[in-house]
This record gives structure tokens, C-alpha cells and sequence, in this order.
């Protein structure tokens, strides 16, 4: 991939999670600032295209991200180093504010977290012990307004994971790499989410129990900033339980 396919496939993405609609090459040219035609940019996003990166519904002349494409996009962001920047001082405060302001409790803190995190993104998020599968869920309301689960089936098969969830998460969150996962579409080991991405952090909590986070959405979801979100998490817990 060129530096300039690069440079496409980052802005289209982010593009993409805002917009919720195909990006087509003339949008880019307009809005995003690049030195360059809208046939150039067609020319590279038909690249893009030939080599799994980019899609184009049928019905659009613009083109969305592929299951490829986000892994991608997602690796970038893994390797890249942690910054506070990355992260909004509010975001940081509330955060602080959840932890600090809860009993040194692995229950309180969990609860907490599950709480404050929902009420900052528009993903579905879940908190809690790992050595204990308990885990606090909040967020579910947050996804009924988004476009991918208009689909009544897609919406359905998302929510089936509920009926099974202890089974299903404590298998999913009980066990798995102390660093930060992302699952993405076909990558999620059960069926039922195929079409969404899971990210999960590990950290650890009061009392020598382990914590987990995680953040469930479309594969069109912020992963800058919902993984942002949990990295600082999981430094500020490294940094009072570790």
C-alpha cells in the first residue's frame, strides 16, 4: 500500500464512522484536503478496492471499509504509542472521577466504570471481574439508534447474545491476552456478532482480582477513540492496583 492509499484509507474510514453513508472520491477532494483530482482519488480507491480494502455498495458510487480495512486502520492504532493526548482532559477527569470517587471495591469500581464509559460513546459497554465472570452492562440503548441495526434480523441476531450471556462472556472476558484485544466482524469467535467489533481491555483491580472492559459496536465505530478510553483506563488501574 502507497503512503497516499494510506493516507485514503485512514481519512475514509473516519469519514465513514461519522458519516454512516458510502465516501465517495469527489467528497474527499472537497472536504478533506487533498492535493489531488477526484479521478487520482478514484484511481487509488479502486486500488483499494481490488486489494480487499474497500467495498462499494451497489447503489452508491462511494465507496465503505471492509472488514480488512479496519484491521488495518486498528493495528496502526495498537502499535502506536499511548499518549494523554489521545484522550480529551474531560474524558480523562471523568474517568479519574469514577475511579477515585468509588470504594475500593473490585464490585464498585466495575460498576463504576460500566456506568461512565456507556455515557461516553455510542457503543455497548461491559464491566467487570474476570475471576468471577461477573460482569455490569450499560449502553444497550445506545445502539438502537444506529443505522446498522435499522435491520430488524440484524438487530435480533445482535440480541440473542443477551439470551446466552453468562455462558457466552465468561468464556469471552473470563480468559484471554493481558494486552488489549480487538475483534473485529468475522473475527469474533461466536456467530452471533459477526458483523460488529469487540475491543477488550485487562487491568488490575482491589483485592487481586482481575478487571475487564469491553466495548461492543458496529465494525463502524470509533475504535480511536473507544480504544483511547480503555488504554487510559487501564493505565490509571495499573497504576493504583497493579
Amino acid at each position: 500500500m502507497t503512503s497516499r492509499q494510506e493516507e485514503i484509507l485512514q481519512i475514509l474510514i473516519k469519514e465513514y464512522v461519522k458519516r454512516a453513508e458510502p465516501i465517495s472520491s469527489s467528497f474527499l477532494a472537497e472536504k478533506c484536503g487533498f492535493d489531488c483530482s477526484p479521478a487520482t482519488l478514484r484511481v487509488e480507491m479502486m486500488e483499494l478496492e481490488k486489494n480487499g480494502y474497500l467495498r462499494q455498495p451497489h447503489t452508491s458510487a462511494g465507496r465503505v471499509p471492509t472488514d480488512k480495512a479496519y484491521r488495518f486502520f486498528v493495528d496502526q492504532l495498537l502499535q502506536e504509542k499511548e499518549k494523554e493526548s489521545d484522550l480529551p482532559e474531560k474524558d480523562r477527569r471523568a474517568i479519574d472521577q469514577t475511579i477515585e470517587g468509588s470504594a475500593p471495591e473490585a464490585h464498585a469500581i466495575s460498576a463504576g466504570l460500566a456506568k461512565t464509559v456507556s455515557g461516553m460513546i455510542d457503543d455497548f459497554v461491559i464491566s467487570g471481574i474476570a475471576d468471577t465472570n461477573e460482569f455490569y452492562r450499560m449502553g444497550f440503548s445506545n445502539i438502537l439508534g444506529l443505522p446498522e441495526f435499522e435491520d430488524r434480523d440484524d438487530f435480533l441476531g445482535f440480541g440473542n447474545i443477551f439470551d446466552e450471556f453468562e455462558s457466552y462472556f465468561s468464556q469471552f472476558l473470563g480468559q484471554g491476552p493481558k494486552e488489549m484485544v480487538v475483534y473485529i466482524g468475522r473475527e469474533n469467535p461466536d456467530r452471533h456478532i459477526q458483523k460488529e467489533a469487540v475491543i477488550i481491555a485487562r487491568y488490575p483491580l482491589p483485592e487481586g482480582y482481575e478487571g475487564v472492559s469491553a466495548v461492543i459496536g458496529p465494525m463502524r465505530m470509533a475504535y480511536d477513540r473507544n480504544m483511547a478510553l480503555l488504554k487510559y483506563i487501564t493505565k490509571k488501574m495499573n497504576d493504583n492496583y497493579e
